[in-house]
């Protein structure tokens, strides 16, 4: 690029950072307001970060030094802001939760650590709320189940244990974790028969439809991964689900992916490492000693635990059934669960197609990959389920349409529709807790498009609308912000009351 020419496309950079402020721009975004190539836009960049006149915050995104501050921008609604009236408004003053949250502590847990969940809470922090309300024989609820740490600490304690996950793999893992009355030896024998039947065949069976297989794993690893699969036991029995969970598990070990949380390439392949044979092995084993640990608290264990494959917005619990309901909901435009979980839901034959895979992501609580005519109907902020909802999702709106290229100019409405999601599941769950019955969530706060999103406050006056009180508000620890790496955000326990 001539010299005039990247003289004047600085010049032109800078303005349009002037003009998105605090919101900042990508490469591809200021490219495509320049009618520019990225790659000449970024060596720009690159020249001006050099000379401290712009910086780079979080994923990729620009923007000039003097708007590094969002509290800066005097349209920003701070999170204190909205601390202070939610706490003039509600009444409930903000805690603190010091206890453990994340899924993390799980990873060496006998049980928990069968199947990794990294959006999972810690099993330690489930035991601490059913202790806390402690019931005799009392029924626990997690509508949102995941793979099931609530309904393994529920079941372990002596709780009647029930919940509800539309994640197949997640279902499988729920299921398998809980049922603790498997026998490790049959177990044990189901796998040796497995690894023969793989180790005799001589061809295998056809890719997974995800196009990027061959990409996600090294050859050897791939076709150890397929005649494992195609050794598979094919029916319904404990055993037959628990070599099935077996075998999920040692998917992303074995592949040139990670999941910290969101899936993605980074892992090199190492030729020293475990083969998939061997992952697999260790993980019956694994789960062989974990069950035999286990039987030794068996006199205390509560019934066996119902997890069903559903949508937790349909729940059809049974009214006045339930005393606890324990749950994570999905975040704000958080986590994709179905791109997350792709190779598991194509490996372990749960979807066969992109197609199937799009509808499946159509049913989850919404997320910023939801398809676009699923958001059509919430476009209208003015029908949004709570009086703080309007503003935020205006703001969202205008900052989307400052930028003037996003990766979604529907942002809006796909919040709009998180919150109205959250509606029936509120409405369910009130409906299953017996009277004083109490419903204590995980949730998190968000920053999308420059705008700041309370959404553990919100959920908390959402639900006061759906015949909750809240109980209190505590928060567990701090976050950041993918979009801002210096931006703070939270973890909160919310703790509702049926009224």
């Amino acid at each position: 690029m001539a010299a005039g020419a990247r003289v004047d496309l600085s010049d032109a950079i800078r303005a349009a950072l002037t003009e998105t402020g605090a919101l900042g721009a990508t490469v591809r975004q200021l490219a495509s307001q320049l009618d520019d190539r990225p790659g000449h836009v970024e060596a720009v960049l690159a020249e001006l970060h050099d000379q401290g006149r712009v910086l780079r915050m979080g994923r990729g995104l620009w923007m000039l030094r003097d708007y590094e501050r969002l509290a800066e921008r005097p349209d920003f609604v701070d999170p204190e802001e909205f601390v202070e009236r939610f706490e003039h408004e509600s009444g409930v003053r903000l805690g603190r939760y010091t206890g453990p949250i994340t899924f993390r502590s799980n990873e060496r847990l006998p049980v928990h650590r069968w199947w990794p969940y990294v959006q999972g809470f810690s099993a330690d922090f489930v035991r601490g709320i059913l202790d806390t309300h402690a019931v005799d024989q009392g029924t626990v609820l997690d509508p949102f189940a995941g793979s099931g740490t609530t309904l393994v600490e529920a079941r372990r304690a002596g709780w009647r244990a029930w919940g509800t996950e539309l994640l197949a793999p997640a279902v499988l893992a729920a299921r398998v974790k809980t049922d603790f009355e498997l026998d490790p030896a049959s177990l044990a024998r189901a796998g040796d028969r497995m690894l023969r039947r793989a180790a005799r065949r001589t061809s295998s069976g056809a890719l997974p439809f995800l196009r990027e297989t061959r990409r996600q794993f090294s050859p050897r690893a791939l076709a150890e991964l397929l005649c494992l699969r195609d050794a598979l036991p094919v029916g319904d029995r404990p055993v037959d689900r628990a070599l099935r969970l077996a075998f999920g598990r040692v998917l992303i070990p074995a592949s040139r992916l990670h999941r910290s949380p969101c899936l993605g390439y980074g892992r090199r392949t190492d030729s020293a490492a475990p083969s998939p044979t061997e992952r697999f092995r260790a993980a019956v084993a694994e789960m062989g000693d974990d069950l035999r640990t286990l039987g030794s608290s068996r006199p205390g264990w509560g019934p066996r635990a119902r997890v069903a494959a559903r949508d937790a917005r349909d729940g059809r619990w049974p009214a006045d059934s339930v005393d606890l309901a324990i749950t994570s909901p999905p975040y704000v435009n958080g986590m994709d669960y179905v791109m997350n979980y792709k190779v598991d839901l194509a490996w372990l034959g749960y979807v066969r197609s992109y197609r199937e895979l799009a509808q499946l992501r159509a049913a989850e609580v919404a997320c910023d990959n939801l398809p676009r005519a699923e958001t059509a109907r919430y476009l209208d902020p003015a029908i949004a389920p709570d009086p703080w909802l309007p503003e935020i999702l205006e703001r969202i709106r205008d900052n989307v349409r400052r930028k003037g290229t996003y990766r979604r100019d529907d942002m809006h409405g796909i919040v709009h529709r998180y919150f109205a999601d959250l509606v029936p599941v509120l409405r369910g769950v009130r409906a299953a807790l017996g009277p004083g019955g109490r419903f204590v969530l995980v949730v998190g706060d968000s920053l999308i498009a420059g705008a700041y999103i309370p959404g553990d406050l919100l959920l908390a006056r959402v639900a006061t609308r759906q015949g909750f009180s809240i109980e209190s508000v505590e928060v567990a620890r701090s976050r950041r912000s993918g979009q801002r790496r210096s931006f703070a955000l939270r973890e909160t326990v919310v703790t509702l009351r049926r009224t």
